[in-house]
């Protein structure tokens, strides 16, 4: 058989492999391949429609994010947003009462990480250096459980728009224009976060109207550029 070619049993066994994350070097190791063969062949099924991507196999959500401060010990957050991909966007915001009563941001912290266990897979923007670890660290000083290493994935779009576009700001919303997107961010008034930070309503609704429109921003972002480079699973 020529090197070139695939028999159904090895194919078969590719597609089992990349469905499980396996790394492409592990892949190809296994089946005695060059990992330069096995990026094409697993090019050649995603092509054909009989490969997707590992993401594709798992229950993925959007995650975002509004806090009043990007340092977890000073700031609290004021609310989330998810959207299970391709579903309905889910979200949670912080009460005046809660911002007054000492409880701050404990109840929607608690609401988060149980939609967070329903999850394979979180999908973020630049969630590595804010959104994950902004949560972490908020749940670990309310004495809030946070999900374990590696009981949930996290695929990074940041890290992709950076490294597979020449553009002038990697700021989602600089992304989102550039790539055509139906959905835009709402601007940043850092007044209306100052005064949802004090409870006010018409600020509070503002920030999570703002909040579930960036979940559907990322998700259109996600779906352009996923595609161009190989997601290896990594824990949140």
């Amino acid at each position: 058989m020529a090197n070139n070619e695939w028999s159904k049993d090895e194919q078969d066994l590719l597609i089992l492999l990349a469905k499980r994350g396996k790394k492409q070097s592990a892949i190809a190791k296994e089946l005695g391949r060059s990992e330069r063969a096995v990026n094409s062949q697993i090019y050649r099924l995603r092509q054909d429609g009989r490969l997707k991507h590992w993401l594709d196999y798992e229950n993925a959500i959007i995650l975002d994010l509004e806090t009043t401060d990007f340092s977890a010990d000073i700031g609290i957050m004021l609310s989330w947003a998810i959207k299970p991909v391709g579903g309905k966007v889910v979200s949670d915001v912080i009460t005046k009462e809660e911002l007054f009563n000492g409880k701050f941001d404990q109840r929607i912290c608690r609401s988060l990480v149980s939609e967070l266990e329903k999850a394979d897979a979180v999908i973020t923007y630049f969630g590595t250096g804010f959104d994950n670890v902004f949560l972490r660290t908020r749940c670990l000083i309310l004495g809030i459980d946070f999900p374990l290493y590696g009981t949930i994935h996290h695929y990074d779009v940041y890290y992709t728009a950076r490294s597979k576009l020449k553009l002038h700001s990697k700021r989602l919303d600089s992304v989102a224009r550039a790539l055509g997107c139906d959905s835009q961010k709402t601007p940043v008034d850092i007044s209306v976060w100052q005064k949802a930070r004090w409870g006010d309503k018409a600020a509070l609704d503002y920030v999570l109207e703002h909040n579930e429109l960036d979940v559907l921003v990322l998700e259109e972002v996600y779906n352009k550029l996923r595609d161009f480079v190989k997601v290896t699973k990594k824990s949140i």
